[in-house]
């Protein structure tokens, strides 16, 4: 992964995986210089390398979580696919087992359970990132207690029947958000900000007249939150945790760029239609296609991979869309799919130069 400098300076645990990754290739490129006779060290020289690598490598595997071979790299890619497959499915269990047994407690009871599960599962975080370094468990810790928070304002609205209201998303977005950056859990943080967001369309809605809870029909909002999230990732890096710029970026982009594909598509179903619906498609159109060009532009000076990837996948989503859209019954099948077929591979020719691009800086 590319990063800036700024962010280079300020994450200890990428620092340190990047030295690891340095002794590596080291190591293997001196071992191909003996094998082809370039370069012959002597055996004490030789010795006092590898023990010198071997303390920092022990250092480094002591004070942070780095991954020293490839098999630790593909063992820390599935524990995260695994912790979050946990979070998800042990969030379900939290919910499901609260819904079987509801009807048997009293309404004291009920408002008790409601409050007790949210911060025993916080207890349960703190004693979680004491002890484990990863924090993946406390990560999945995290997520069931947000889920159960998120149960608690749902469950205790009913109750007492209280009328719903957008301040819900708000009221868990804040509790994620506090959660995270006390813990530095990216994937929660990303879940509060997309909370975060979810409150602002619904504001929006509820202030032009619409029920709430069907805002995401009317996602425009999200194109000034997009923006807001990428320059919430300059914030100043003393006081965010290893990661979060990354977090705030992808979920800013993603913010920015998935609801142009809506707009531009079906804009008499999504918009708030603030201009004449031609106009709008025309604007969406070109939104669509220059504002992930922009955001690969930037990401590539930046040195952003994440947000160079992002926009591309999502320009490329975004042209098929829009072939769909325009020729798909305007033409013959064979040429419609000739067509998409050619800007395949036009697509693979641009996405191979960016590729170069990123490598030359």
């Amino acid at each position: 992964m590319i990063q800036t400098r700024d962010e280079r300076a300020t994450d200890p645990r990428q620092d340190a995986q990047r030295r690891v990754d340095q002794v590596s290739a080291f190591t293997r490129e001196l071992a191909e210089l003996e094998r082809a006779g370039v370069l012959a060290l002597p055996p004490g020289q030789r010795e006092q390398i590898e023990r010198y690598h071997g303390d920092v490598l022990a250092t480094l595997a002591r004070r942070f979580d780095v991954d020293r071979t490839d098999e630790q790299r593909q063992m820390a890619l599935g524990m995260r696919v695994a912790s979050l497959l946990g979070a998800v499915t042990l969030s379900a269990a939290v919910v499901l087992f609260f819904y079987r047994v509801w009807g048997l407690l009293t309404t004291p009871a009920q408002v008790i359970s409601l409050i007790a599960v949210p911060l025993l599962m916080l207890l349960a975080v703190e004693v979680a990132a004491r002890r484990e370094p990863t924090r993946y468990i406390a990560s999945v810790l995290s997520l069931i207690a947000a889920a159960s928070f998120a149960l608690n304002l749902s469950v205790v609205g009913a109750i007492f029947n209280m009328t719903p209201t957008p301040l819900v998303l708000a009221a868990w977005a804040a509790f994620a958000l506090a959660v995270a950056y006390t813990y530095g859990l990216r994937l929660l943080l990303a879940g509060g900000v997309i909370a975060a967001m979810g409150y602002g369309v619904a504001a929006v809605a509820s202030a032009t007249g619409l029920d709430w809870s069907v805002s995401l029909v009317r996602p425009e909002p999200l194109l000034l939150l997009g923006p807001l999230a990428i320059a919430a990732s300059f914030w100043p890096s003393g006081v965010r945790p290893e990661g979060f710029a990354r977090t705030w970026r992808l979920v800013g982009v993603g913010a920015l760029l998935l609801p142009l594909l809506f707009l531009s598509t079906w804009t008499e179903v999504f918009s708030y239609r603030l201009l004449p619906l031609n106009v709008l498609h025309a604007v969406y159109d070109i939104a669509g296609f220059g504002l992930p060009v922009v955001a690969i532009w930037y990401g590539i000076r930046r040195r952003w991979t994440d947000v160079v990837n992002a926009a591309s996948g999502f320009l490329v989503v975004f042209i098929y869309a829009k072939c769909f859209d325009w020729w798909w019954e305007l033409i013959p099948r064979y040429l419609f799919f000739l067509l998409l077929g050619g800007l395949a591979i036009g697509s693979m020719v641009i996405l191979g130069r960016l590729r170069l691009r990123l490598k030359e800086v």
